[in-house]
């Protein structure tokens, strides 16, 4: 029996290890981005904008975890198998912030207007950006 339980623990150790895959982290700093003219600024900002919007949801993986480490217990460990544990989409959305950061720098330090576009000025936190949804939705709830 303790041999059996000590293999089963073996291989489930094994296999934790691929819990998630590896972050694929923009770099935050390309060659020529000094140089670049205003409306390359403008698109790239506008591009890693939806991109971020999109990855937000994925980067709490803690309600998924619970799920699968509930599972888990219930299933023999086959639930531990499926958890995220390397959090890949937190660090590209994170290295996606430090890159849009970098180029509002540059865009001005060129003295670009972005007026109209809608583009803020500064990116917010994941805390900060769910405090702002909320607000919203509570603003869309309250006009309807």
């Amino acid at each position: 029996m303790k041999k059996t339980l000590c293999i089963l623990l073996s291989i489930t150790t094994f296999l934790i290890g691929c819990a998630g895959r590896l972050a694929n982290p923009i770099q935050a700093y390309l060659p020529g981005d000094e140089n670049r003219s205003c409306k390359a600024y403008q698109a790239e900002i506008a591009s890693l904008d939806a991109d971020m919007q999109r990855i937000m949801p994925e980067t709490s993986k803690f309600g998924y975890n619970a799920i699968c480490a509930g599972a888990g217990i219930f299933t023999l460990g086959i639930g531990f198998l499926f958890m995220d544990l390397k959090g890949a989409e937190k660090t590209e959305w994170g290295a996606m912030r430090v890159r849009r950061n970098r180029l509002l720098v540059y865009a001005a330090e060129k003295e670009c207007d972005f007026g109209g576009t809608g583009l803020p000025d500064k990116i917010l936190s994941p805390k900060e950006a769910k405090k702002l949804e909320d607000k919203l939705d509570k603003e869309r709830e309250v006009k309807k």
